[in-house]
């Protein structure tokens, strides 16, 4: 969502069909003046925009883990058409007052779920054989990073550097601060992937990228983590970090 926001053919695109809905009126609207009837649908357009954007990638999303990408697509615009349609109501009741009759209420469903699951599909159809959309780039990000994160707290979740145990917690810590786990040191581990790192103490798991610098201290390995932190490393694990180039 954030990339689409900040991208300005997303707004572009938003503009143009606020302005060609307003001014063709569907729906009985060609009767309202023309800049009010402008400005309802381009709030129509981008609350149900994003709306639906949001609504169907995250359930898209979920989905496509386990469905082939059109039964997810479509499936997701039907769901998102129950938000869309209550978005739709809320601003009819502040242009028009409550003048909607249940009748009036399943005929817009019918209509926004439509056209919501009809968009979805389209978007799939056009991300199979094109370029890859922002909402795409963000799809993929989430696919590749590692499961471990979706355990933290939101202003946590940021690139995996080390897992440290604290009593029967494992101290998770990324390069946007520390958060703590009640979780085993070897099931957090399992949940890095595919983050290169390794196991280089009983207590300690390092993010390859997040070494700085090895040292001996009392004659013992030691990592220096890009924070400053310095993890212990131990006899048993050894071999391993030599293996990748963390220890000469």
């Amino acid at each position: 969502m954030r990339g689409l926001a900040r991208d300005p053919r997303s707004w572009a695109v938003l503009a143009v069909l606020g302005l060609a809905i307003g001014t063709m009126g569907p729906f009985g609207t060609f009767a309202m003046p023309v800049v009010l009837r402008i400005a309802y649908w381009s709030a129509v357009v981008v609350l149900t925009a994003t709306a639906g954007t949001f609504v169907a990638s995250l359930i898209e999303t979920a989905l496509e883990r386990h469905w082939h990408r059109l039964p997810s697509a479509l499936v997701a615009g039907l769901i998102a058409g129950i938000p869309i349609t209550l978005i739709v109501v809320g601003i009819n009741l502040v242009a028009f007052g409550p003048a909607l009759q249940p009748i009036d209420m399943a005929t817009l469903f019918v209509y926004c779920t439509l056209i919501t699951a009809a968009v979805t599909v389209i978007s799939a159809l056009l991300r199979a054989g094109g370029a890859p959309t922002p909402a795409d780039a963000a799809m993929s990000a989430a696919a590749d990073r590692p499961a471990l994160l979706d355990r933290l707290p939101l202003p946590q979740r940021g690139r995996l550097l080390h897992l440290e145990v604290a009593d029967h917690y494992v101290e998770v810590t990324t390069d946007r601060g520390k958060a703590l786990l009640l979780l085993r040191l070897s099931d957090a581990i399992r949940e890095t992937s595919p983050v290169p790192g390794l196991q280089v103490h009983r207590s300690h798991w390092v993010a390859l990228d997040a070494v700085r610098r090895a040292a001996r201290q009392d004659g013992k390995p030691t990592l220096e983590l890009e924070t400053g932190e310095v993890v212990p490393g131990s006899r048993t694990y050894l071999s391993a970090a030599r293996d990748a180039g963390l220890v000469p």
